[in-house]
């Protein structure tokens, strides 16, 4: 493993071990990139733009790894995504596989859909090949159906926003259930999300 992945990876397993020792309240407002990851839970789905690949995904790409008490991680290089799941985030070994969905949005289905963990898992997305300029406001966005995901327009439809670290060329953050997450983009929260 180069230096460099691997000061990420040490950075992102002491980030989760921070957030699961966190004793902060779950639901927040959200911060911009390079804050601490936050939680909020929107009252109603709101619309928001997506970061997009500058080489659209042709078809969907999947990985899978079947991850047990003592945690573990799955890479989809070609989509720039790093999933660590920490220890004793589940309660049992589960097949875990993540998808990114085809075309030029940054988003990924998580399945078994409707997992839930102990402890958040984190997700790093590699901003290298997307539409990311340096200083724009990016954080992650949960949907819950790959059908809220409007191509042609760019936006999406997330009933959850969570803020992002930067690290370098990528932003990571929590996970504490499956469906789909996305990466959207934007001046601040505010801008992005109709509520």
């Amino acid at each position: 493993m180069r230096a460099a992945p691997l000061r990420l990876f040490i950075l992102i397993l002491t980030g989760v071990f921070v957030a699961g020792c966190s004793d902060s309240p779950d639901v927040t407002a959200p911060s911009a990139t390079g804050g601490a990851p936050s939680r909020q839970i929107l009252s109603a789905p709101a619309p928001v733009r997506v970061l997009t690949r500058n080489v659209p995904l042709s078809t969907p790409t999947s990985a899978s790894a079947t991850i047990g008490l003592w945690g573990g991680r799955i890479a989809l290089p070609d989509a720039g995504l790093m999933i660590v799941v920490p220890a004793f985030a589940l309660q049992s070994p589960t097949t875990i596989t993540v998808t990114a969905v085809a075309g030029s949005q940054v988003a990924y289905e998580f399945e078994p859909h409707g997992t839930q963990f102990l402890v958040p898992i984190w997700a790093t997305q590699d901003l290298s090949g997307t539409s990311a300029t340096q200083g724009a406001a990016l954080y992650a966005a949960y949907f819950s159906n790959v059908l809220d995901l409007d191509l042609l327009n760019g936006t999406a439809l997330v009933s959850e926003l969570f803020g992002t670290t930067a690290w370098g060329k990528a932003v990571s953050f929590p996970i504490r259930h499956f469906s789909g997450y996305l990466i959207a983009t934007g001046r601040s929260m505010d801008d992005d999300v109709t509520q």
